[in-house]
């Protein structure tokens, strides 16, 4: 099930409750945010760009890396259209859906990627990868639960919400 589905899969009660990362107003359905997250760029340790403080996206990296990689989701356009405005024309954007994926790509030492930094935070902890910050990436993702609006949840459902409104 992809995630642009989970809407109508629990306006249609097929789920009680659903996590998306992008938040459209919908009058039947109630929306909490469970967390925050950013895109982070990521390259292998041993990356010319692992080396050193914040970059800029600009032509000094053009001679650095050949590739970055992103989704087709609202996230991923936003990140292609950054690079077509900022990037040298050596680097081509990648559209490569799964962060794992890309994560691995990374690993292999093939390329950089941009994704969402709570899918790579294992990996930067175990220096797998370096995270570099990039002062144009400062873009905040937020990821929401989603029920139907005056629904009665489930007990387990209930209790997971309250759980992680503790946190």
């Amino acid at each position: 099930m992809l995630s642009r589905d989970i809407p109508h899969e629990v306006l249609n009660y097929r789920l009680d409750l659903g996590a998306i990362s992008s938040c459209h107003a919908m009058p039947s359905l109630q929306a909490t945010e469970i967390l925050k997250d950013e895109l982070t760029l990521v390259v292998h340790p041993k990356h010319l760009l692992a080396k050193g403080s914040a970059k800029s996206m600009s032509p000094s990296l053009e001679k650095k890396t050949s590739s970055r990689t992103a989704s087709n989701r609202p996230f991923g356009r936003r990140v292609i259209e950054l690079l077509r405005e900022t990037a040298p024309r050596s680097i081509c954007p990648l559209k490569c859906p799964p962060s794992k994926a890309s994560s691995g790509f990374v690993q292999m030492g093939m390329g950089v990627a941009i994704v969402p930094r709570m899918c790579v935070e294992w990996e930067i902890e175990h220096g797998w990868m370096k995270e570099v910050k990039v002062r144009q990436l400062n873009m905040p993702r937020h990821v929401y639960f989603v029920s139907r609006r005056g629904a009665r949840l489930p007990h387990a459902a209930s209790e997971f919400m309250r759980i992680l409104r503790e946190e």
